[in-house]
């Protein structure tokens, strides 16, 4: 069995402070290991953990991605559900917490910058003034907790880069938002479905870890991975100026990739 205590440890332990801003994509599956209790209550352990390791002036951000408009289905931040999770859900509904407007990428923010998340930009899911440029401008955590470490900030670097497996499609639908029906379209960078676009971030991680900048963590028998948005964009666009496929399934075939384990506790 877990606590409240060993999740707080372990995300200290990777360098998470008081007043960052905090990523995580997580699954469920690791408040199973809390001692028996309701479902609202494991959920309660877990993000009145977050709140200690970030204090009252960091802020926490999970994905509550609906992917809407490329359904055709009308987007509302206040009613749509996530489709990413039942611990994002939970997020998403929890006191406090403020959503973006984004209809395919959408994001819940709890805490100091949960205004500016929720007015992020939404014509561009990674471009400038989006929920994923504003990770990168506030250097956020991205933390991976009982789940494979493939944060969506990749698109964001990809997007960046101008890869050639991707390319700009655009969505158009309705927005539903204080009473109101409003006409939107969003500018998406799809990847190229002919191809084995896949994420693959094998390669990247082993750069991560060989340069100190990867982190990790026990909870229980699962855990946790975390990186810095700064060094993840900086080491992607590395690997991609020298693998343009470095990270998908397209790039498993440029050559073997880079060995290391993973380091208990190193931060960046």
């Amino acid at each position: 069995m877990i606590s409240g205590a060993d999740i707080v440890e372990a995300f200290k332990l990777c360098g998470v402070r008081r007043g960052d801003v905090l990523m995580l994509h997580s699954d469920a599956i690791v408040l199973a290991q809390l001692p028996p209790m309701t479902v609202e209550q494991r959920f309660d352990v877990l993000f009145d953990a977050l709140d200690e390791v970030l204090g009252p002036n960091g802020t926490l951000v999970l994905p509550t991605f609906t992917y809407s408009f490329t359904k055709g289905e009308p987007f509302d931040p206040a009613t749509t559900p996530s489709t990413v999770g039942l611990l994002t859900e939970a997020f998403r509904t929890r006191p406090g917490v403020r959503r973006s407007r984004d209809p395919i990428f959408s994001m819940a923010a709890r805490g100091r910058l949960a205004d500016r998340f929720a007015e992020a930009a939404t014509d561009n899911c990674f471009g400038p003034g989006s929920a994923f440029a504003l990770l990168a401008e506030h250097d956020a955590w991205l933390a991976a907790l009982g789940c494979s470490f493939r944060p969506t900030f990749v698109h964001y670097v990809e997007q960046l880069a101008g890869v050639d497996y991707r390319y700009f499609k655009t969505f158009s639908g309705v927005l539903h938002d204080a009473g109101a029906e409003t006409p939107a379209s969003v500018r998406y960078f799809v990847r190229d479905v002919t191809r084995k676009t896949v994420v693959e971030l094998s390669r990247l991680k082993a750069d991560l870890i060989n340069a100190g900048r990867f982190a990790t963590a026990a909870v229980g028998r699962v855990g946790l991975n975390t990186v810095r948005c700064g060094a993840f964009e900086a080491a992607a666009r590395t690997l991609l100026a020298q693998h343009p496929c470095g990270l998908i399934e397209e790039g498993l075939a440029e050559g073997s990739l880079a060995g290391g384990g993973l380091t208990q506790g190193r931060g960046p």
